[in-house]
């Protein structure tokens, strides 16, 4: 039985980090679009803070690259019942710069 409540566990760990991924990527993109329409760099910065829920802390990269605007979005992941954030996810989105 002990088993099977750690593989249980295990599945659901990793569908939580899955999620958590999949809305690192929706803020990345909504970030790097903005970015790539010219808004500074601080509005992007208010666009994923009301983008996040409250308490989740991203680490945050603006790059250039010829016609491409990115965001890099990195996090530290806590997954319940192990007390350590031993996860990093990192999410790297971007647009093309001014619709070019």
């Amino acid at each position: 039985m002990p088993a099977v409540s750690l593989v249980i566990a295990i599945t659901l760990g990793a569908f939580a980090l899955q999620i958590e991924r999949m809305k690192m990527v929706d803020v990345a993109a909504t970030a790097a679009r903005a970015f790539a329409r010219g808004e500074p760099e601080q509005d992007v910065r208010a666009l994923i803070t009301e983008l996040n829920p409250v308490g989740e802390q991203n680490e945050l990269e603006f790059l250039v690259q010829e016609n491409f605007a990115c965001v890099k979005l990195s996090k530290a992941v806590l997954l319940p019942g192990l007390g350590a954030q031993i996860f990093d996810l990192s999410e790297t989105q971007c647009a093309r710069k001014m619709g070019l």
